[in-house]
């Protein structure tokens, strides 16, 4: 480069236009970080955008889901609910049909029983003997026949053996001694053994009419037993054809139909809802967000767009500036500040061109770093 084309020995005018270079690229500096912190906030806001539809249309279509569960679920239960409110009603009326039956197939065996019992009632009204012995124990005790007799008798023993230690316990301690024990022992079996032979006693006087009695009362026992018998017997007979249930089970039949039918319709909506409805809520959601968001990304692309022009720019300018100005003045010079005081030394006829405009400059820089030093 010549010396016409020598920087340094430019003035005011070389000064602007260096001015005005540096000025331009740092506006484009500037916008280029504005650019970048705009596209950063458009990308959350996008982000940001994106998920509130995503979660807009997750919650929405898991609402209208369970809805359409729940709706058919309701229908369901109360149906269930009906079939369990049927049944109830049919178990009822079953029981009194089967009791009605049992009552007629038994009917023959209670008559025997309650003629038997009537039997039983002479007895002991013809022999003067109180209904007070017409019981299980007494018998049991006094005229046993069977293993269940002896067992009676044999609880009545140890009854018989606790009550002496059990009132033994009770008395004062004072009165807690060996001979207390056995004292009450032998008051105890004394009273039984009293109160048993005085029944005894009786016992044979009526032995005849008692033995009589008792197998009275062994034939009831045995009507009763044939009673539970066809009693079970009944009750357990599956067969339901003979109660008149037939209304109930077609209600039943039909009532099960109903389920099966809401259940199929349940499935049939919840698959039309996966591929169909669904699709359209989520479609309907995104059309009130897809505007937003399709101009956040216009208006991020054009930045982006912006930007990139803007970097090639700054680049091919900073290229310039360093090829026209860097060289003579020094990349440490062409700050905005310094030119501007190049500029001012210049007007203030300190200096008449660049070149002396810098010394000026760097003389009084360091005067002022030693002023400084020395306060």
């Amino acid at each position: 480069m010549g010396e016409e084309n020598n920087v340094l020995n430019g003035g005011i005018d070389i000064l602007n236009e260096i001015r005005a270079s540096v000025t331009n690229l740092e506006n484009m500096k500037q916008r280029v970080t504005e650019l970048s912190e705009k596209q950063s906030k458009l990308e959350k806001d996008i982000e940001s955008k994106q998920k509130a539809m995503d979660n807009e249309i997750s919650n929405t279509v898991s609402k209208r889901q369970s809805e359409i569960e729940k709706s058919f679920d309701s229908e369901i239960d109360k149906t269930r609910d009906r079939i369990k409110r049927v049944k109830n009603k049919k178990e009822k009326y079953k029981d009194v049909k089967v009791s009605e039956r049992i009552n007629i197939e038994t009917a023959e065996l209670h008559e025997r029983e309650r003629s038997l019992k009537q039997d039983l009632k002479g007895i002991f009204s013809r022999e003067h003997i109180s209904r007070l012995y017409n019981n299980e124990y007494f018998f049991s005790v006094f005229l046993p026949d069977n293993l269940g007799d002896f067992l009676i008798i044999l609880a009545s023993i140890i009854i018989m053996l606790a009550i002496p230690a059990v009132i033994y316990i009770l008395l004062p301690e004072g009165l807690q001694h060996i001979w207390m024990l056995l004292l009450l022992y032998a008051a105890v079996i004394a009273l039984f053994m009293a109160i048993f032979m005085l029944i005894r006693n009786f016992v044979k006087k009526k032995q005849k009419a008692l033995e009589e009695a008792q197998e009275v009362r062994g034939k009831i026992r045995n009507f009763k037993k044939q009673i539970k018998k066809v009693e079970r017997s009944i009750r357990k007979d599956k067969d339901e054809s003979g109660y008149g249930l037939e209304n109930f089970d077609a209600e039943l039949n039909e009532l099960d139909g109903q389920v099966n039918d809401i259940v199929n319709q349940k499935k049939q909506a919840l698959a039309e809802f996966e591929n169909t409805t669904k699709n359209d809520i989520s479609n309907q959601i995104r059309s009130n967000y897809i505007e937003s968001i399709n101009s956040m990304k216009a208006e991020n692309e054009a930045a982006y767009n912006e930007q990139r022009t803007l970097e090639n720019s700054i680049k091919t300018n900073t290229l310039e500036i360093s090829k026209k100005y860097e060289a003579y003045v020094g990349k440490d010079n062409l700050s905005l500040s310094t030119i501007d005081g190049l500029i001012e030394i210049i007007n203030g006829g300190d200096a008449v061109n660049i070149a002396d405009a810098l010394v000026f400059y760097k003389k009084v820089q360091n005067e002022n770093k030693k002023g400084a030093k020395d306060e």
